[in-house]
């Protein structure tokens, strides 16, 4: 019997594809575990504060040139995956609108180190951080989620990250070298995302010959407002460290960032269960809600129970996670208190990313972009005023603040699909 069910287990396509998809975000999860106590003990915590401004310069830009790809995109190419016609204009196209959208972002990027102080006194930091928002224009991994090739997006997570870490530690040697870290993570991902663009074009036979710009166009327009709300989303998620530094300087930016990093090892793993799990429940939504919203249940129920284990141990051994990270030991107790409030926001992510999946597989898009639009907005003023008056624990507090109430707001729309009676609604989808 136990040999039967482990046997059904493990052939099981999705928990294969699970087991693998999770070892190559494993390695984006011990990547800045390594890294990050090695650049505060070579350049110190205000250098890595200067490190981190760059690194969410490039995080919020990346939006731009991603669009619409990695929810609309996946969404297509997972429904479309058995047409080898449309799936070759998806990948043309997607790629066609994001080069012009990388042209923009490299063009504002100049524009706002040459006329705005607070980046051009650190020009050369944003300047190679462009690196990493080139390597996401050449990212095929939305297309990889699309046609649930787990193996691929592994192989190039463990490449970059390699590539990352080997740049870091060989080159970065002193104080001085903090400006070079964010060319290194750059510098990765191109290569490792252009071997799986080289790779999906000859496994599908795709070409750019046959570039359809009245398509780009189309995309540009139907998915713009989307876009818009991508952006201030991840203004909402990346701002903070800009935000702080702006206000209370790169050494306090630095104090955030060791607690963000360790924030975010809970986030990586959040996302990642989202990603490996979106197209399964798009596509199972769009056969059949009753039975779309079961699986998202399951799926997310596990997911939550094994989230609130992490976070446990991260509390219990908070000290321990913080000598991890070179925090000095006469500043222990301040930093355990930011990680303890801190704590709180991934066990509310783990929250509001499942209701997000929802509120795409039900195609509420436009509601979705009203609601990161207010958040983020609420979220840039909020933080500028705290900074401005109180201090970081104040922000942590905040930033839990702005993660319950899109708890609120996304339980209200969605109420009456959780309802015994939402199979009404789905005979009138």
């Amino acid at each position: 019997m136990i040999k039967e069910i482990l046997h059904s287990l493990f052939l099981k396509k999705q928990t294969k594809d699970f087991f693998v998809y999770s070892f190559g975000q494993i390695v984006n999860v011990l990547t800045p575990l390594l890294i990050t106590p090695y650049l505060i003990s070579v350049c110190g915590i205000e250098n890595l504060g200067i490190i981190a401004m760059g690194q969410a310069f490039a995080y919020i830009l990346i939006v731009i040139v991603d669009y619409s790809s990695y929810i609309i995109g996946v969404k297509d190419v997972s429904l479309n995956r058995e047409c080898h016609q449309e799936l070759q204009n998806i990948f043309i196209t997607t790629y066609a609108a994001k080069l012009f959208l990388l042209l923009i972002v490299v063009f504002l990027t100049f524009l706002l180190t040459y006329f705005i102080p607070y980046f051009n006194k650190n020009t050369l930091v944003f300047y190679y951080s462009l690196t990493i928002i080139i390597a996401q224009f050449v990212n095929p991994t939305w297309f990889f989620q699309g046609v649930e090739n787990f193996l691929g997006i592994t192989i190039i997570n463990i490449l970059s990250k390699i590539c990352n870490v080997l740049g870091v530690v060989l080159f970065i040697t002193s104080k001085d070298d903090y400006i070079y870290t964010n060319l290194f993570i750059g510098i990765g991902g191109i290569l490792a995302n252009l071997l799986g663009v080289v790779w999906i074009m000859k496994r599908y036979k795709f070409g750019f010959s046959n570039i359809s710009f009245v398509s780009v166009k189309k995309l540009l327009q139907n998915d713009f407002l989307f876009c818009v709300s991508q952006l201030f989303f991840s203004i909402r998620n990346y701002s903070s460290v800009i935000i702080i530094g702006f206000f209370a300087g790169d050494y306090v930016a630095g104090q955030y960032k060791v607690i963000e990093q360790i924030i975010n090892l809970f986030r990586t793993y959040l996302q990642m269960f989202f990603k490996f799990s979106y197209s399964y429940i798009c596509f199972e939504i769009e056969k059949n809600l009753k039975k779309g919203i079961e699986i998202w249940g399951k799926y997310n129920i596990r997911n939550t129970v094994s989230l609130v284990l992490l976070l446990s141990l991260g509390y219990f051994f908070s000290d321990s996670v913080l000598r991890f990270f070179k925090v000095d030991k006469n500043m222990l107790t301040e930093f355990n208190n930011y990680l303890n409030i801190a704590l709180i926001i991934p066990l509310l992510i783990g929250i509001t990313l499942p209701l997000e999946q929802i509120m795409f597989g039900l195609n509420k898009n436009n509601t979705y972009i009203k609601t990161t639009i207010f958040t983020a907005v609420f979220n840039v003023i909020g933080l500028s005023l705290i900074m401005t008056f109180y201090g970081l624990k104040e922000a942590f507090f905040l930033l839990i603040f702005t993660e319950l109430m899109l708890i609120f707001i996304y339980l209200l729309i969605l109420k009456p699909y959780f309802s015994p009676t939402y199979s009404k609604i789905n005979d009138g989808l």
